[in-house]
């Protein structure tokens, strides 16, 4: 049985380091095309939002702005937990909110797990169980 933990940490998890190590580069230009592959969307959403942001270059500090603004999972996922970067624990209504995730499952792994709100290190095994 596949869990929420194997998608996020055999998907998620290498897409977000590599997105990591690109912005830390501070390059002048990103090729448009191995953005749009590690962001999953296309190249052509990528110059919408260049564009509607009156962007001309593409570098690595830009790639923030696309995700903050991108439609895919990873640019959701990443808007989403901006909000609770200050927070030290979740409840299942966060989990549910930020993962995308359905929230009766979050609130099963939480009862599961006797607890009511799970640091961002539990989050492993909270995944496991979803």
């Amino acid at each position: 049985m596949n869990s929420f933990f194997n998608f996020y940490y055999d998907e998620i998890c290498p897409a977000l380091r590599a997105l990591d190590i690109k912005i830390k580069e501070h390059c002048n230009t990103v090729d448009i095309n191995e953005l749009s592959s590690l962001l999953h969307i296309t190249p052509n959403e990528i110059n919408t939002i260049l564009n509607s942001k009156h962007i001309t270059d593409l570098t690595s500090d830009i790639i923030p702005t696309i995700m903050l603004n991108g439609s895919s999972y990873i640019c959701k996922l990443f808007k989403k937990s901006l909000s609770y970067c200050n927070s030290k624990t979740y409840s299942p209504n966060d989990i549910a909110y930020i993962y995308n995730i359905d929230k009766q499952k979050v609130e099963k792994a939480f009862n599961t797990l006797h607890i009511t709100e799970i640091s961002e290190a539990n989050l492993p095994k909270l995944f496991k169980l979803i």
